[in-house]
């Protein structure tokens, strides 16, 4: 494992953490953390470490403002975030010639892979974890307009104690108002996989459903029981998820891996 700093588009770093395959295939693997979620977190962590198992290198990272990358909490956006993926892309073709990569992440992460890779043609796999469709509607948007901030707490990776706050402005509302996720996930032509929870409040299966009947064949809708939003706080929840994945995700890409 390799701790990194990336530039981003403002010349800020980006911290990413880097694992290695010990296989030698030219694969790639961009995980995205969900809303205010860190590249640390143990589903992220898990699933980096299955997908060196097959050959992938691992890269996963805080968006800009968040966590332990640069900037400033305002520059939160869906805008900065896409900017943010083709940074950290970018860096890693500089290192190594990959030549298939893997785009996937959680909630608000698995939304982010879904209009990047509708955007880079490079992308060559999806794997979209309980993908959030679309922006902030409702009660929740009508009192983030009303005090103009939004404000959350994360509990620490790694079994820390302690918590860390975030201030979301009303400006990242309004920058999200600006994609599409069901219009931009029609023009991925790469295969793509999607994760929904039987339990998970918060992108609910049925969402997650919609986002899937609209994409474009290869894909895969897995439907996993007794499994909800949050399901890194659960070793057995985050086994079964990854399990799920990768036990899916060869079928449906072009690459050919044998154990």
């Amino acid at each position: 494992m390799e701790q990194i700093k990336i530039k981003n588009s403002k010349g800020q770093n980006i911290a990413a953490v880097v694992k290695y395959s010990t296989k030698p295939y030219q694969r790639l693997a961009v995980l995205c953390p969900g809303y205010l979620d860190t590249k640390d977190y143990a589903h992220l962590v898990a699933l980096a470490e299955k997908l060196t198992e097959k050959g992938y290198t691992a890269v996963s990272f805080d968006p800009t403002g968040t966590w332990e990358s640069g900037g400033d909490i305002a520059e939160y956006s869906n805008t900065q975030y896409l900017e943010d993926i083709r940074s950290v892309l970018e860096h890693m073709l500089k290192r190594e010639n990959f030549t298939d990569i893997l785009l996937g992440g959680h909630s608000r992460g698995g939304q982010l892979s879904i209009l990047y890779a509708a955007r880079d043609p490079r992308v060559s796999a999806v794997v979209a974890i309980m993908p959030s469709s679309g922006g902030v509607q409702g009660a929740r948007r009508e009192e983030w307009e009303k005090s103009g901030y939004s404000f959350s707490k994360r509990d620490l990776p790694d079994g820390k104690s302690g918590i860390k706050e975030f201030n979301v402005p009303f400006s990242h509302v309004l920058d999200r108002d600006q994609y599409d996720v069901i219009g931009d996930v029609k023009k991925i032509k790469a295969p793509i996989i999607f994760i929904a929870g039987e339990l998970d409040e918060m992108c609910p299966p049925e969402e997650v459903k919609e986002i899937f009947d609209t994409a474009n064949e290869p894909k895969k809708y897995i439907f996993l029981k007794n499994i909800g939003h949050n399901y890194r706080h659960s070793q057995s929840e985050i086994e079964i998820v990854n399990r799920e994945i990768m036990k899916n995700l060869f079928p449906y890409t072009a690459i050919a891996v044998r154990n």
